[in-house]
């Protein structure tokens, strides 16, 4: 708490002093500005340009996202600075040791309470902007729709790129739904734990990885589409780099550490029927695939699983996207996002259309492409999109803002949830 009180401490100190005129905007700080601080000891930037146009984007990183949380890699942050924008984020962990630190990981109720004060300290320490923007890719796009549903008086707008946007509770019921089909595809590790229930310290490096890899070949193909096919995961960059090596960290490491700070198991199947089409069965029985057995090892009841209580209560309050927004969203996503399948789009549309609030959600698509692939150019025409949604209350025009020019697909429509 002392970071906080000093900041309060400095707020007060500073306006005892006339503000700061940069045009029409009153600041508290000369400008431009690199300020770098704590918020009960998480490290946080914040950068003002001279030219500063009023809007702050308050950035949420990903999930292992290292490096200064102003923007996602792909944009660079003196691009957004040189365009009159103000950032502020607070600081990465840096890489995941999956457990036993806990500073990382799926940490999204920190997240959003230490974003929350940052915004706060941004007010105290540089001024109040005319508009806020809360943006963030990933794991951190997930923050983001929770962020605008929880706190609509602090952000204007929200720019979500690839989000796992059906919610934690979901999110994690695939990787159940991952761990279970490579469970009767391959083998499964007892020392693990169960694919409902891992064991709270499984390392992924060395335990999952080394059953993994030797897996990982030509003759194993008709057992990795069954994975994949069951799970509607895309074809596009499913086999490329390490793409299932992290479907696996995900579905394994990833949920370890989050039962261990939920308290119990997250995931749940029970009812679940897992189906394949007759063209998807024909097709894996020429891999040499008898998807209908696979299929009832899956659905048998040694396989449904049953959330503990309070640890699903966990995964819902952080989060799981209600629809319930008052504010303008903007998502980005690959068509053949391996990770945040592009299904999440889907359910995030359903979600919010049955609240009555499908005009204040605009959702586009980019051809292909792996998790969290964007250009700069496509991340900065969701930024000029939204800014024009702010400054005018009138939706963007996707024909305007989203060309195929810009490598953006205006026919694509998202696949629904599947369960």
């Amino acid at each position: 708490m002392k970071s906080c009180r000093l900041i309060v401490l400095l707020s007060l100190i500073l306006t005892l002093f006339a503000p700061l005129s940069t045009g029409q905007i009153q600041t508290l700080v000369p400008l431009p500005a690199d300020l770098q601080g704590e918020l009960d000891g998480v490290p946080y930037f914040i950068r003002v340009p001279a030219n500063w146009n009023g809007t702050l984007l308050v950035y949420a990183y990903g999930y292992a996202e290292a490096s200064m949380p102003l923007a996602p890699p792909t944009i660079s942050v003196e691009t957004l600075l040189a365009r009159g924008f103000a950032l502020a984020g607070i600081h990465a962990a840096g890489t995941v040791d999956v457990p036993p630190a806990m500073d990382a990981g799926f940490n999204v109720k920190q997240r959003m309470q230490n974003t929350v004060a940052l915004t706060a300290a941004f007010h105290g320490i540089v001024g109040r902007p005319q508009r806020t923007i809360m943006w963030g890719q990933s794991l951190g796009g997930l923050v983001t729709l929770g962020m605008i549903e929880k706190f609509p008086g602090l952000y204007d707008g929200a720019f979500a790129l690839c989000p796992p946007a059906a919610g934690a509770p979901r999110r994690f019921d695939q990787a159940l739904d991952v761990a279970l089909a490579y469970k009767v595809a391959f083998a499964w590790n007892d020392s693990w734990g169960t694919p409902g229930d891992l064991r709270d310290d499984l390392n992924f490096v060395t335990e999952v990885m080394p059953d993994i890899l030797p897996r990982m070949t030509p003759t194993q193909y008709g057992n990795w589409e069954f994975i994949r096919r069951v799970n509607r995961i895309p074809s596009d960059t499913y086999y490329a780099g390490a793409s299932r090596v992290q479907i696996l960290f995900f579905a394994t490491a990833v949920r370890a550490e989050l039962e261990r700070r939920a308290g119990g198991s997250v995931v749940e199947n029970i009812g679940r029927v897992y189906t394949l089409s007759n063209d998807d069965k024909t097709y894996l029985a020429g891999l040499g695939v008898n998807a209908d057995a696979l299929l009832a090892q899956m659905n048998a009841p040694i396989n449904q699983f049953a959330s503990k209580p309070n640890a699903r209560n966990y995964v819902q309050h952080y989060v799981n996207p209600s629809g319930r927004i008052n504010r303008p969203v903007l998502t980005l996503h690959t068509e053949g996002d391996w990770l945040a399948t592009p299904n999440h789009e889907g359910a995030y549309r359903a979600t919010v259309e049955q609240q009555g609030n499908g005009e204040l959600l605009v959702q586009q698509f980019v051809p292909g492409g792996a998790h969290c692939t964007f250009t700069s150019a496509q991340e900065l025409a969701g930024i000029d999109a939204m800014m024009y949604w702010l400054d005018t209350g009138t939706r963007p025009d996707p024909s305007v803002f989203f060309t195929p020019a810009l490598g953006f697909d205006p026919s694509y429509i998202p696949p629904q949830w599947p369960w």
